[in-house]
């Protein structure tokens, strides 16, 4: 039997992840954490076999906890979630100890699949997921992010402004779950700056900027490529939410990913 804890602060994906594992004649949850500190705690507590880990939490994030179980040489194997698949990303959580990532979105079964793969007699290195990609990806992570470079910089945003990277993180996590556009204040914006290590206000005004000077300086026949009908330059720059939205749809539509 694999004794697992869910340390997450979204309150319903744990649900859902204690619902589907709790039925599993293998597996057993332990224990549900929602940040952090309460994490460490259930770690110590119970002792599980494996750790389901969200990266981005309050009080005390992924990383955080990953270097007191490392300082506390805690041998618990981790399964780290994450939108991100950044290579300096890995490399920390590598070097932390880090078992296995699974990049959000993705299925259950694959969970399962990937724990059991962890906790199998076989010597096991860290490795990132994609296989639970949605049905219109159909190409690596890269080609992705290298489009979403070529739509930005067609409709006149520098490479060089900081909100640029943000807005390129951000149409790559809204181009994989497309339900974060609903916390765009909440969810992405923190993220965001936890991984640029600035606060969610800047990276919301640097994204904003960089619309501006991208809807200024932009040719109005790439705008209507991209957004057709939907935004004009009479009725001014869209926000920074229908913009990530509305190049993630126009991704969606070529089928890049």
């Amino acid at each position: 039997m694999i004794k697992i804890g869910i340390i997450d602060d979204n309150f319903q994906l744990t649900v859902i992840l204690n619902e589907y594992l709790s039925k599993l004649v293998d597996m057993k949850v332990v224990g549900i954490a929602h940040n952090g500190m309460e994490g460490m705690e259930l770690i110590k507590r119970e002792h599980p076999d494996v750790v389901i880990l969200d990266l981005i939490m309050p009080h005390t994030d992924g990383f955080s906890l990953l270097e007191k179980l490392y300082a506390d040489h805690i041998s618990t194997k981790v399964l780290m979630l994450t939108a991100f698949g950044k290579e300096d990303i890995i490399k920390k959580a590598n070097e932390l100890g880090v078992s296995y990532f699974l990049l959000k979105p993705f299925e259950l079964s694959q969970l399962s699949d990937t724990i059991r793969t962890i906790c199998s007699n076989e010597s096991y290195s860290i490795k990132i997921s994609r296989e639970s990609k949605p049905a219109n990806e159909n190409k690596s992570g890269e080609s992705l992010e290298v489009r979403i470079t070529d739509v930005l910089r067609s409709m006149g945003i520098p490479a060089n402004l900081k909100g640029y990277i943000f807005l390129r993180e951000a149409i790559q996590m809204v181009f994989r779950n497309v339900e974060l556009l609903g916390g765009i204040t909440k969810l992405i914006y923190p993220a965001i700056a936890k991984l640029y290590n600035t606060t969610p206000s800047r990276v919301e005004r640097a994204i904003r900027h960089s619309i501006e000077v991208g809807w200024n300086r932009g040719s109005i026949e790439h705008l209507n490529l991209v957004f057709g009908n939907t935004v004009s330059p009479l009725k001014g720059k869209p926000t920074n939410s229908e913009f990530i939205a509305l190049i993630a749809d126009h991704l969606r539509l070529q089928k890049v990913g």
